[in-house]
């Protein structure tokens, strides 16, 4: 081998080795705070995020049983506003149409246009409407101080789909949910989330993302229940997400 290709060669595999290490030490720098930073720059930006004073969607549901048979559809018209906040919820079903807000600290719960005053019925329609603004408007509601993160590094999902995964809690009670949120390693895209509930747990999946706002919310999603080993058990749901109106701050 003449001496020239000797050093070529050797040169090559020093920047390869260089390379190496330094993506590893960039890995190795990840925390939840910088992948959470990361995806929202991949989602548009914070300061586009933050241009939204109003926003309205249709949410179609489909949900399934263990044997795949459809057992419901829900279609809703939700509306989340930010200067002031709030957040509006409308659907129809057999019992006739009913219309929900959480406007000023308050939650007003209508039924065919006649006021619900039980208690439980707004405690429900509360959790309702606070879950509606909180699985849409990811990932920057992982920027609440109450979010507690731990970056767990990159995983595969379904032993395919490589993310970073990151744990986020909210709560000390062993009964709150737990949330795990994998973002893609190609973009820093939300990819999926976890969440175990009432000690069950989903995986959520997003396939795709709309792209009327630069913000690539939710476009259509599906969730299946995990048996004890994490492994698909069926799908149990599966999303659809329209968006009717954009008003920029």
């Amino acid at each position: 081998m003449k001496p020239y290709h000797f050093l070529i060669k050797a040169t090559f595999k020093l920047l390869f080795f260089v390379l190496m290490v330094f993506l590893s030490c960039t890995e190795d720098q990840l925390s939840a705070d910088s992948v959470i930073q990361k995806s929202i720059e991949a989602h548009g930006g914070e300061a586009l995020w933050n241009q939204v004073s109003t926003i309205t969607y249709t949410k179609n549901t489909r949900l399934f049983t263990p044997t795949k048979v459809l057992e419901e559809e829900i279609s809703q018209k939700i509306s989340h506003a930010f200067h002031p906040f709030y957040t509006t919820l409308e659907w129809e079903n057999s019992e006739g149409h009913f219309y929900a807000n959480n406007r000023n600290e308050t939650t007003v719960l209508l039924k065919n246009q006649t006021r619900i005053t039980d208690s439980l019925f707004l405690k429900q329609t509360k959790t309702t409407l606070d879950a509606a603004l909180y699985v849409f408007w990811q990932p920057i509601k992982l920027l609440d101080p109450l979010a507690r993160k731990e970056y767990l590094g990159k995983q595969l999902l379904l032993d395919s789909i490589e993310v970073h995964s990151v744990k986020i809690s909210y709560s000390d009670d062993p009964n709150a949910d737990l949330w795990h949120y994998y973002f893609s390693t190609k973009n820093f895209k939300l990819r999926a989330v976890k969440v175990e509930h009432n000690h069950r747990s989903s995986l959520i999946i997003n396939e795709s993302y709309e792209t009327k706002t630069g913000l690539s919310l939710n476009k259509t999603r599906k969730s299946y229940f995990l048996d004890t080993l994490n492994q698909i058990e069926y799908l149990r749901a599966s999303y659809d997400y329209e968006i009717l109106e954009v008003l920029w701050r």
